[in-house]
Formats: C-alpha cells, sequence, structure tokens
C-alpha cells in the first residue's frame, strides 16, 4: 500500500519471534533497538509480553505499536508504549451491556486463565460490570491446561443453569469447555472476546462445528463496512495471499500506516522521539473500518465490533463507538 516515505526512503522491516515470551520479548526488544537501531516495533505479542516491555520501554526510548494487546496497563507509566486496540476496559464493559441489555440476559458463568494477565483482568471488568447493571454472576470459574477435572466443573456450573457461558480463555481452553458442555446437551450461548474468532478460522478448521453460533467482541468482522484503504487492503490481500483474512492482517496493516503517518510528518523520519510525539499526536486517521484517535497517553480511541461465528466464517453484527 506505502512502501516509500515522502522523502523517497523505503520502510524495512526487521521481523523478530518472541515466542510470546516475556523474557524473550524484552531481549528482542534490546536487540532491535541497539543492534539493528530500529525507527520503531510494532509488537503482536499478547498483553503479558508487552507489558514487560513497557516496563522498560522508557529506558530504550523507542515508540513501541501494540497492535494485539489489550491489558490496560500496557500505557501506563512509560512514554513510548501505544496501544492501537481498545483495552479490556472498555471491552469488558461493551461485552457486559450487550450481554445484559441486548440479549436480556440475567445469569453468566464466568471462565479465566490465572496465568494471563488478559484473561484475568478481562473476566474481572465484565464481572464488575455485569452486576453492576444487575445481572448476577452464577461462579467464576479458573483453569489452567493443567485442570484435570474439567468435566465435573461443568456439571457444577450447569446445576446453576446460567443462560450465558463469558470465556475470555486461550483457544484450546473455549474448545475444551465447549465440548464438556455438548456432553451435558446444554446449549447456553457463549461468548468469547478479541482474537479469539480470528485464532478459531485460522488454526482450528477442524473445530468449527463445535463453535457454530459462538459470539465475541473484535476488532473487526467479515461483512462489515470498510472504508476505501480498508478496501484497498483486502484486494491486495486476496491477490498475494492464500491464507483466511484475520483481524491479524487488517492490524498489521493499521500498525504499518499509523507508524507510516508519523514518521512523514518528521522532518528526520528516523527520530524516535519525534515519531512517538506524532504517533500520539494522530487524530481521525482513517483505518481500515473507521476513524483512529491516538490521545497523549497512548490511548486509541477506535469502534469496537460484536461478531459470532456461523457457517465457518466470521460474522459482523454491529459495531460500537
Amino acid at each position: 500500500l506505502q512502501p516509500y516515505l515522502q522523502n523517497g526512503s523505503r520502510m524495512e522491516l526487521v521481523e523478530a519471534d518472541d515466542r510470546n515470551d516475556p523474557a524473550m520479548t524484552v531481549k528482542l526488544l534490546k536487540k532491535l533497538v541497539e543492534k539493528d537501531n530500529v525507527a520503531a516495533v510494532i509488537t503482536f505479542s499478547s498483553s503479558k509480553p508487552v507489558l514487560a516491555m513497557a516496563k522498560v520501554a522508557d529506558e530504550y526510548q523507542t515508540p513501541i505499536l501494540a497492535a494485539l494487546a489489550t491489558h490496560p496497563d500496557i500505557t501506563k507509566h512509560n512514554e513510548f508504549v501505544t496501544q492501537l486496540v481498545f483495552d479490556d476496559d472498555t471491552q469488558g464493559i461493551v461485552a457486559a451491556l450487550f450481554v445484559r441489555d441486548d440479549l436480556l440476559i440475567d445469569t453468566v458463568a464466568v471462565f479465566n486463565n490465572p496465568d494471563s494477565a488478559y484473561s484475568s483482568h478481562l473476566a474481572a471488568e465484565f464481572e464488575r460490570k455485569f452486576k453492576s447493571i444487575g445481572g448476577e454472576i452464577t461462579d467464576t470459574i479458573s483453569i489452567t491446561e493443567e485442570t484435570a477435572d474439567l468435566s465435573n466443573i461443568v456439571k457444577r456450573v450447569h446445576v446453576r443453569s446460567p443462560e450465558l457461558l463469558y470465556l475470555p480463555i486461550k483457544v484450546k481452553d473455549v474448545l475444551r469447555v465447549i465440548r464438556e458442555v455438548r456432553k451435558l446437551d446444554w446449549e447456553p450461548k457463549i461468548m468469547g472476546a478479541d482474537g479469539l474468532i480470528s485464532t478459531m478460522l485460522s488454526q482450528h478448521e477442524e473445530d468449527l462445528d463445535l463453535v457454530d453460533g459462538m459470539l465475541a467482541t473484535d476488532i473487526m468482522a467479515h461483512g462489515m463496512p470498510l472504508t476505501p484503504i480498508g478496501e484497498r487492503a483486502r484486494k491486495l490481500f486476496r491477490n498475494q495471499y492464500e491464507e483466511t483474512r484475520t483481524v491479524y492482517a487488517a492490524l498489521g496493516a493499521e500498525a504499518y500506516m499509523i507508524l507510516f503517518d508519523a514518521m512523514n510528518r518528521c522532518s528526520d523520519p528516523a527520530d524516535r522521539y519525534c515519531i512517538n510525539r506524532q504517533i500520539r499526536s494522530t487524530t481521525n486517521f482513517t483505518g481500515i473500518i473507521g476513524n483512529m484517535t491516538i490521545g497523549p497517553n497512548g490511548k486509541t480511541q477506535r469502534p469496537l465490533c460484536i461478531t459470532s461465528i456461523e457457517g465457518g466464517r466470521s460474522k459482523f453484527i454491529f459495531k460500537v463507538y
């Protein structure tokens, strides 16, 4: 879409795989800044590794664009991490309001992964908001990969008959829970969080029948209206790749375009301080599905949507500003 800056320089991408491990993330950040001399970093890691980066971000004084991480603390106590997606406070509130006000559901059981900062915070925020508007949380269940008695756990949850299961947990755990639910011939509504549907579509095609009808909060969804730049990005992706288009590709395009725009607004497009300042003064920037504004605190105001999986693909339900 935009390979060259206004001064004729070409953006060169230096790739590094941190395996979503916090220690590796910090080690690679040091290498990218000190050895590769990058002007900025775009990270697709989850919240826990990005929280580790945030602790040392000011030390390296290099702008970091977090494309996927949603934990609200990512931008706290540092000047160089910008969060390009909505945070979990916003996501949890929107999910709770949708379940209570649009689905008219009174009772929910909540599952979380206690080893995940993302999962724990999102589950807690959903619970807080849902109870504040008159909803009842029938159970709060913490599960890990080592949880062996999941069958009995789900049976105990079933006894209290929640109308919906809120599952802001790892995809493998979502599938484990749903398999146990199906064994009981139980059909509660099920709702997940951002990235879940994209991961299901790209990595668990064989299990899509299990999650048909599942709801989620997300950045984007198939069938939702795109901006002109979004239409161009989709067309280029179709022409170049055979893989299913997911939110990851779209967020990658947006992160690149925001960085590109910030660099073009600097007299020296490699000036890290200027890039960081310009990123955090982005106003009404046209992304894939709508406009984005980034404040001096590193938080991005952007649309959030409610989606579902139907017939093996994501389905757009509606968008929230």
